[in-house]
């Protein structure tokens, strides 16, 4: 069996102690000296991986590549694991391990540690942040979570992970996009660029049918731009409209939606009167809805 150890390596280093600000976030205990000294060679059959895990694409000729380098140079990083019964559950290093099985190796180096549900599942949140190849749709999974579950304002988080708020929350707005869009910048069909831009229409069926013209004729940002300016034409106000039936607020709705941007509601109440909504998502969408106001 090809097996080299070179130790935890930086990113899991910094998710398991290093970096005080995660801690914040998290208190499980981090992997000690002797823990590592004590690192075992545990059987693959014996190993599975964690039903919990957030991550659940895998690129397969990123795997079989991997695969690759480990027939050649070993496992240069173990896996960390914990005992469930008669088996080990990965907290960290599914990816090598998945390879590990495609290279055909037996045996697997890992340092075994002690932690509950909870803490698995908070590692595997912030192993995932980390990681270099996650994808957009996967990274902004990922931060949602950790703000719904630690109560994190967008700031906060910003703090903690090292990103700015406003990748933060540019992030967090891609899971606005409806999921067909989604799936197509999770296959890299289009960048973030492109969905930014995307998310500038109005409804999810035209940022459906935007998204698939850009993917099929492999349009750049600018030629982006130019196609939702093209789905953006504001239609001319009818010339007589009676406010009074269902069909005219529907109108009126739709016309502030396509000024403005944004996702607007009109309430209504008895005698003519009412209330008009308008939903943001972040300071930088406010602002960008005051200046069309303005």
């Amino acid at each position: 069996m090809a097996v080299k150890n070179k130790g935890l390596g930086k990113g899991l280093g910094s998710l398991l102690g290093d970096v005080a600000d995660l801690n914040k976030i998290t208190e499980v205990p981090p992997i000690t000296e002797e823990e590592i000294k004590n690192e075992q060679t545990i059987k693959l059959r014996l190993i599975e991986p964690n039903r919990n895990q957030p991550r659940k694409d895998f690129n397969e000729e990123g795997l079989q590549e991997l695969a690759e380098s480990i027939r050649v140079h070993g496992i240069v990083q173990p896996l960390i694991v914990t005992k469930r019964g008669d088996h080990y559950q990965i907290v960290a290093g599914e990816r090598r391990w998945r390879a590990a099985k495609i290279a055909g190796l037996r045996e697997l180096p890992a340092i075994v540690k002690d932690y509950s549900d909870k803490e698995i599942d908070e590692i595997s949140l912030i192993e995932n942040i980390q990681r270099q190849d996650l994808n957009p749709i996967e990274e902004a999974g990922a931060f949602k979570q950790l703000m719904d579950e630690y109560g994190l304002t967008q700031e906060a988080l910003s703090e903690r992970v090292a990103k700015s708020r406003t990748a933060i929350t540019n992030s967090l707005r891609l899971l606005r996009l409806p999921e067909a869009v989604q799936e197509l910048l999770k296959n890299s069909d289009i960048s973030t660029g492109h969905a930014k831009v995307l998310l500038g229409l109005d409804t999810p069926e035209k940022q459906a049918e935007a998204a698939k013209i850009v993917a099929e004729q492999n349009l750049s940002v600018r030629e982006t731009e130019k196609l939702v300016k093209s789905f953006d034409k504001v239609p001319s106000a009818p010339k007589k409209r009676d406010l009074g039936s269902s069909l005219a607020y529907e109108e009126s709705e739709n016309r502030l939606k396509e000024l403005l941007k944004a996702r607007v509601r009109i309430r209504r109440k008895k005698e003519n009167t009412g209330r008009i909504e308008i939903e943001y998502f972040s300071l930088d969408e406010l602002e960008r809805i005051l200046s069309h106001i303005h």
